[in-house]
């Protein structure tokens, strides 16, 4: 999951701050950084197992993997036969994942992908989808439904998605963020680059905004399953006829 570097760069193009340099540390930045990230991982893969309960074999997507960290519950999850294929622009993530899925006995049954999803070769379609923390780094909302559309072309009709992000730029939860992170012993001068960086972020204004970009691409009935103060995640699902492409 990639969620907390503020960039205007759409996940089409290698995202700045990934690189190596971060990689190595990026979990123990993303627990600070993210109050509750354990609790947001157990619940994607909740949901996702709670949706597609009873399957034997499942093939689910995952977009903008990161360090692998949302794919740990599955181990105690009990669904041996599940395959997975995560997606990530930076290898140097996907190479701590692929350190640590080795380690937990995951990687035979992952597929690492470096690259935008788009460049994923063609296969058999998915049943289930997660993307944490990727929309809020692509600039616009076209270029946000292109990325929602390029998710749901690789979905089977019916599969469910868990889609997280920054939702809203309110100064008070800003306020809260910064103090929270002043507590860690995050530098002054880092506090104030990070508000003026999230300043420049154009994010979706509100959840009716974001539900509508679901809808326009067949994403269905968005259930609320963590709360993080900016950071929203839910689960929908995929209706395609259902797309209300306006």
């Amino acid at each position: 999951m990639a969620h907390e570097h503020p960039a205007s760069s759409a996940h089409h193009h290698l995202v700045p701050g990934f690189g190596a340099d971060r990689a190595a540390h990026y979990d123990t930045q993303a627990s600070v950084n993210l109050a509750g990230a354990p609790a947001l991982y157990e619940l994607g893969v909740s949901a996702l197992t709670a949706q597609l309960d009873g399957q034997d074999a499942a093939s689910l997507l995952f977009v903008g993997l990161g360090t692998g960290a949302e794919l740990m519950p599955y181990a105690r999850f009990n669904v041996p036969g599940w395959r997975f294929t995560g997606v990530d622009p930076s290898d140097a993530m996907l190479a701590v994942a692929r350190s640590r899925l080795e380690a937990e006995g995951m990687l035979s049954r992952t597929q690492l992908h470096v690259g935008a999803l788009q460049t994923l070769p063609p296969g058999p379609l998915f049943d289930g989808a997660q993307m944490m923390g990727v929309l809020h780094h692509v600039e616009g909302d076209e270029a946000r439904l292109e990325l929602l559309r390029e998710v749901t072309r690789r979905l089977k009709p019916g599969a469910p998605l868990v889609v997280g992000c920054r939702v809203g730029n309110d100064p008070v939860l800003m306020n809260v963020e910064l103090r929270r992170l002043r507590a860690y012993g995050v530098p002054l001068e880092q506090l104030e680059r990070r508000r003026q960086l999230f300043a420049q972020l154009r994010p979706i204004e509100s959840d009716a905004a974001l539900f509508a970009m679901l809808a326009r691409t067949g994403l269905v009935a968005p259930r609320p399953l963590f709360l993080s103060l900016q950071f929203k995640v839910f689960l929908a699902r995929f209706e395609p006829g259902a797309a209300d492409d306006r």
